[in-house]
């Protein structure tokens, strides 16, 4: 299902919207015409999400709120799964999916006016990216890699999101109408059955990325096809690495 509102339309409860910003503006186009619309609502969820997030908690004293780069945290977020992308030329065949959508984020950047200027911030978006599913790097990382890997998180804890990584109080951090507000502007319908889909073929297709990490999981449960064919193939996989 497509987006309900535009995320450079600020939402009615939390007022939280996407600076409309050339950068910003250009990947979201980049990003319809590049993933699933499923993936497009994952990837704006979990922009609002760390929006509401940097708002919501305190700056390190080492890192003013006002020094945080916010739109590079946001171009990693609207970029971050384009290792799911519906377009094959953006993916290789031996990279993880992130390391694929890190390289396509640099590449989008690299092309706008800016982005080949200035080094560092190409690099924060990369490490944002690279590092969204594995909080035990990213939060020890830049401010804009860490709220990017939790404003990613919130998007699969919702009101029970906290920074210990399992289910916290509901409503802690984010409020159920914040939550609420969020998903009714950018819909998760599909998003499950898609996740799981792109996951085992991710295990199907390149299952030398999958052995260590979360993604074999998902082919260990639901087999190469989704639906649990080839699960043994899988462990069968993992069992060879690890003696190795």
């Amino acid at each position: 299902m497509p987006p309900s509102t535009s995320p450079f339309t600020p939402l009615p409860i939390s007022l939280l919207s996407l600076p409309s910003t050339p950068l910003l503006q250009a990947a979201h186009a980049f990003l319809l015409r590049h993933t699933s619309p499923s993936t497009t609502n994952h990837c704006l969820r979990s922009a609002f999400f760390a929006l509401l997030l940097l708002r919501r908690l305190p700056a390190p004293p080492t890192t003013p709120q006002n020094e945080i780069d916010t739109e590079a945290l946001l171009l990693a977020i609207i970029l971050h799964d384009l290792g799911w992308s519906t377009t094959p030329s953006l993916l290789s065949t031996t990279k993880r999916f992130e390391v694929d959508g890190a390289n396509a984020a640099r590449d989008f950047f690299l092309s706008h006016a800016g982005g080949e200027k200035d080094a560092r911030r190409v690099q924060l978006v990369w490490d944002a990216i690279a590092l969204h599913t594995t909080p035990s790097i990213a939060l020890h990382k830049e401010r804009e890699v860490a709220v990017a890997a939790m404003g990613i998180a919130a998007d699969f804890q919702g009101a029970y999101f906290s920074l210990s990584g399992g289910a916290g109080e509901l409503g802690g951090l984010i409020t159920v109408e914040e939550h609420q507000e969020i998903v009714r502007g950018f819909p998760r319908e599909g998003f499950r059955g898609e996740l799981v889909g792109i996951m085992c073929g991710l295990c199907r297709d390149k299952p030398e990325t999958v052995v260590d990490n979360f993604v074999g999981d998902f082919g260990v449960v639901y087999g190469l096809d989704g639906e649990g064919g080839g699960r043994e193939e899988v462990w069968v996989g993992w069992k060879g690495v690890t003696i190795r």
